[in-house]
């Protein structure tokens, strides 16, 4: 390589433009040969360069080069200062190699010390320095500065550099820069380009703008199977399964034939027992195409069955259909049983995974914590809590959560308070969950206190936090204090009320023994009709012994729930306490005669400790 530079050299002064540009071509082919080889090792076994008698060049070996050079940033910094010296303007193309070289070999600082000195830029120039920024930990600032010294420099961006910067946009402040880059390709003409478009609509699916993604996606003139899959996956990632399934036969009847990874999307939307029949049909499209070996699909399987089928039978024989199950798998089956309410058999699987030798990862660990919440295993889940934070997940926000909640479920509120207290940071989850663990130890001020720290955090609180405080305030006592939060959902943060809120407003009246005003507010809010609000109404009658309003509850829900039996048993209930023996039986026989039957009752208690 330094000999052609010295013949570069040579050529240049005695202006001999054949040679000098034949010269360059081989040069550029020396550079693209250096680019293809990714460690020091590989470039050792390279030969001299050798001239051969017509003044073309021969490339053998550069061990000569490498004896002289220790590293490739020598080679390359020994090549950049000759072609300083030379001042070659004409050969943008030797630049952009030189370039593309000192990035993959990880010399940042000359690559942008080359960037800033180089004669002329183009698309490729501006391209190459666009992905480099985007991977090593870019920010939005730098892409907009390149974006605008290119246009300033008035080289026309092209498809590429759009479906970088777009793709990029994943910050709070770049999320309006893909506004802005998708005006710039509108401008540009590119918005119907297959990389530009799909770039478009998964950025907009993140954001979960669905039907802004749609709109981009109509715009693609060529539509190929990346585009189709990235937009069903969006559909999918927004929780909308008609415009997933309306995607999914657009794309059977343009003719395109469809993937393993448009089968694992599109399984994602069976999700409830009514849509295991969907399910099966995929089930079997899998099978018929031969993609049904396919680790990736049957890890969806198991999940669809997990919660489209009652009990665990179908996912297990998937399961074991797989050859090599990855972490995903067994995740899905952990997840699987823990949502079929079989604790100790997602323990199992989870020891199972462990003398496999799979490592948990931060889904893993999030879908295992639950368990030992819902077996009331401190001991267990402080093991698992150990695990993590030799495993370096304890950052992540996920894991923290679930952390949150076994502690909160295992009596540990201490526990539960310190894990949140360390967190780096917080989500509106986090919240949420301290303080639904908080309401259920009855600490209602406590609860109200994590809701205004999470507002100082900038965090929007949902429905979801809002029913924690109020079931918080309804077992601290805190009457005034719940019914400013119920109005501030509507009036500040303009959340819809569900039949929840309502039943929890009922319930803090009621066990404040406020039941007279408890019964004027279902009136008020004109929900009747609601089955829920009854049962908390009813509850707080049997806690305060109130039997008249107590019969009025019980018999809205009997109307209400007919199939139920709570009502004739909270009912039989207060006729007992009163003495009213002769109104309790004659409930109890009702209760017998329309075919009722009272669900006995279970306790359980460890018999032996479970090691991990």
């Amino acid at each position: 390589m330094l000999r052609i530079l010295a013949k570069l050299h040579i050529c240049k002064l005695t202006r001999e433009s054949h040679r000098y540009h034949h010269c360059c071509r081989y040069l550029l082919w020396c550079l693209r040969t250096v680019s293809s080889l990714t460690s020091p090792v590989e470039r050792i076994p390279f030969e001299k360069l050798e001239t051969i008698d017509d003044h073309s060049i021969k490339f053998h070996q550069f061990r000569q080069i490498l004896q002289e050079c220790t590293s490739a940033g020598d080679l390359l910094s020994g090549v950049h200062t000759h072609l300083v010296k030379l001042n070659i303007n004409g050969f943008i193309m030797i630049w952009n190699k030189l370039l593309s070289l000192y990035l993959k070999f990880g010399h940042i600082h000359y690559a942008h010390q080359l960037f800033d000195s180089m004669p002329q830029r183009d698309v490729v120039t501006f391209n190459t320095m666009i992905s480099a920024s985007i991977r090593d930990d870019y920010d939005a600032f730098e892409l907009l500065h390149l974006f605008s010294k290119m246009k300033k420099e008035d080289v026309q961006p092209n498809h590429i550099t759009f479906s970088g910067l777009i793709g990029a946009c994943n910050g709070l402040i770049a999320l309006k820069l893909r506004e802005v880059f998708h005006a710039q390709t509108v401008h540009c003409g590119l918005s119907s380009n297959a990389f530009v478009g799909s770039s478009l609509v998964d950025g907009y699916a993140k954001q979960m703008r669905l039907e802004d993604a749609i709109r981009a996606f109509d715009e693609i003139i060529e539509l190929d199977l990346v585009s189709w899959n990235i937009m069903i996956d969006g559909c999918v990632r927004n929780n909308s399964k008609e415009h997933a399934v309306r995607m999914f036969l657009q794309m059977l009847k343009g003719n395109v034939r469809f993937d393993g990874f448009t089968l694992t999307s599109i399984i994602k939307t069976c999700s409830k027992p009514g849509d295991l029949k969907h399910g099966m049909q995929l089930h079997g499209c899998a099978i018929k195409l031969g993609l049904a070996h396919e680790t990736p699909i049957h890890n969806s399987l198991i999940t669809m069955y997990s919660k489209c089928e009652k009990g665990m039978e179908s996912p297990i024989k998937i399961f074991g259909s797989i050859s090599e199950p990855n972490i995903i798998s067994w995740t899905a089956m952990i997840s699987g049983f823990v949502q079929n309410e079989q604790s100790e058999e997602a323990h199992g699987f989870y020891k199972e995974m462990l003398r496999s030798g799979v490592r948990e990862n931060d889904f893993s660990l999030s879908s295992i914590l639950p368990v030992y919440g819902n077996l009331a295993n401190l001991d267990q889940g402080k093991q698992i809590h150990a695990r993590v934070i030799k495993s370096w997940f304890g950052l992540d926000l996920s894991v923290n959560n679930a952390l949150i909640d076994m502690y909160s479920k295992c009596g540990s509120l201490e526990d539960a308070h310190l894990v949140f207290m360390k967190m780096e940071k917080h989500d509106v989850v986090s919240c949420t969950t301290m303080i639904m663990s908080y309401g259920q130890h009855g600490k209602g001020k406590e609860a109200l206190e994590i809701l205004s720290q999470m507002e100082s955090e900038g965090l929007v609180p949902d429905g979801v936090t809002f029913l924690g405080c109020l079931y918080a305030c309804s077992h601290g006592g805190l009457v005034e204090e719940g019914v400013r939060v119920f109005k501030t959902m509507t009036e500040v943060h303009n959340l819809k009320h569900k039949q929840e809120h309502f039943a929890c407003v009922v319930d803090m009246l009621g066990r404040a023994g406020r039941l007279n005003e408890a019964e004027s507010f279902i009136d008020e809010m004109g929900i009747e009709s609601d089955v829920l609000v009854w049962e908390a109404l009813l509850g707080a009658c049997r806690l305060h012994g109130e039997m008249e309003l107590g019969k009025k509850s019980a018999q809205k829900i009997m109307e209400l729930r007919p199939e139920g039996h709570g009502p004739y048993i909270l009912l039989a209930n207060i006729y007992a306490e009163r003495g009213s023996w002769e109104d309790k039986e004659v409930l109890r026989e009702k209760l017998v005669s329309n075919g009722l039957k009272k669900q006995l009752g279970c306790s359980w208690v460890p018999l032996e400790r479970m090691p991990c």
